[in-house]
């Protein structure tokens, strides 16, 4: 289902008042009810190509674009899942195709191209078709791991709309250190956007009044703000890293072998 998706920075310092305003007309959506401090947090891995092709769409507005990645939560478990995302933006409007696994079955899945072994069936093959929509993505386009992103997230739905999500992300980090085996390393992460917060908001509509009356109130301006972008952005002053991150592949032989991506 395609939706519209917003994009809000706010300072951190300000974001208390913000969930006070918000919260009459919110509630919590599960993931975050159960953490206690009402947060989770998102680790994902996301792709590109040599090239950077879809770091340069970003950059330079193209309407019709995608996003892959891998995405886990919280803490690593023997039981943890993981998932295979595609996020399609077309101006505003946003949709998304995930398929989920056992992150002890990922690199097994990369290298011998297993979605019947080890994506978990939904019953009605749409996780199936979305896994290999994101492998045939990573075969033709040739793609890499580039970046690894972190930060934490308190999600909220709106109690007038179930397709209304808000969610306020904050403390975006990233680190160069990719690779299936380090999906939740936190070392070396170096932060991005510091001292705000990005409020999202989700939805298959306009927005209601009260909606509309805390942004003005806060005097929050629509901006694009790119979570991917951001964090490759503070790492332009580690030129020689990024470069051999991505051309030298590290980490990530078991792609080297599977795709024939070369140096």
């Amino acid at each position: 289902m395609e939706r519209i998706e917003n994009k809000y920075l706010i300072a951190t310092p300000r974001v208390e008042s913000l969930r006070n305003a918000l919260a009459p007309y919110l509630y919590w959506d599960r993931y975050s009810e159960e953490r206690e401090d009402k947060k989770y947090t998102v680790k994902s891995i996301y792709f590109d190509t040599n090239r950077l092709d879809f770091y340069q769409e970003k950059l330079s507005g193209l309407k019709k674009r995608k996003k892959l990645r891998i995405r886990g939560y919280n803490e690593l478990s023997s039981d943890s899942q993981v998932f295979l995302e595609i996020k399609r933006k077309n101006g505003q409007l946003i949709s998304k195709n995930r398929a989920p696994l056992m992150y002890k079955h990922l690199s097994e899945l990369m290298l011998e191209n297993g979605v019947e072994a080890y994506i978990i069936s939904d019953g009605d093959g749409q996780n199936m078709s979305s896994a290999r929509s994101f492998l045939y993505y990573m075969r033709t386009m040739r793609l890499i791991p580039t970046i690894k992103i972190f930060y934490e997230r308190e999600a909220h739905y709106a109690r007038t709309n179930p397709y209304m999500r808000i969610t306020l992300d904050s403390n975006l980090r990233s680190s160069l250190q990719v690779g299936l085996g380090v999906l939740y390393d936190d070392r070396n992460m170096i932060y991005a956007l510091p001292n705000q917060t990005i409020l999202e908001i989700k939805t298959n509509g306009g927005y209601p009044d009260w909606l509309q009356q805390v942004l003005a109130r806060f005097d929050l301006q629509l901006e694009a703000v790119s979570k991917y972008t951001n964090c490759m952005d503070t790492h332009s002053r580690y030129e020689h890293q990024l470069h051999g991150s991505i051309n030298g592949y590290r980490k990530f032989d078991v792609f080297r072998y599977k795709f024939k991506v070369t140096d």
